[in-house]
């Protein structure tokens, strides 16, 4: 999974070197949101959500995600929903179309199971999240996101990935 996620970058990174000149640059002000599916997942289902972004600085960007999972599979129905409150610095790479970033996000998850031998609920507690991300732009307007991201302190611990797509907003 990794590997492929660097085999991805490393293409982006290539197609910027033979694009044209649309330049993005994040933006102060500006309001980013990126519906999104998980790389890898767990249970039946694909992981699907949300970030959204706000630029405070040149290069500083505060924002959120919230995530989804729903699956029954052999009588047994679970969910899990994350939603995490995240930073972002925005690194200058002077690369045309192309949107580098790291952050960190303070998350908190809920899963519930039910079945006719299993039910429950329970929480994750605090979670840590380090991540980082690339943004690929094909219009001022549209981009490809791909991001890491990891889970280092709380109940579950792990690297996981999402893409998407974000639209400029402001």
């Amino acid at each position: 999974m990794i590997r492929k996620l660097g085999i991805l970058v490393a293409a982006l990174l290539l197609l910027t070197g033979l694009a044209s000149a649309v330049t993005p640059v994040f933006n102060w002000q500006g309001f980013y949101l990126t519906p999104q599916v998980a790389l890898a997942s767990w249970g039946g289902s694909i992981p699907f959500g949300l970030n959204a972004e706000y630029g405070v600085t040149k290069n500083i960007g505060v924002g959120g995600t919230a995530m989804f999972q729903f699956w029954n599979d052999e009588g047994v129905s679970e969910s899990w929903i994350m939603i995490s409150a995240e930073g972002y610095y925005h690194i200058d790479v002077n690369v045309e179309k192309l949107d580098l970033y790291v952050g960190a996000g303070l998350g908190y998850g809920i899963y519930s199971i039910s079945g006719t031998l299993l039910n429950g609920s329970g929480a994750s507690g605090l979670i840590l999240e380090p991540l980082a991300g690339v943004r690929y732009y094909f219009s001022p307007k549209i981009a490809l996101s791909v991001r890491l991201t990891g889970s280092i302190v709380g109940s579950y611990t792990g690297v996981g990935g999402a893409i998407g797509v974000t639209f400029v907003l402001k």
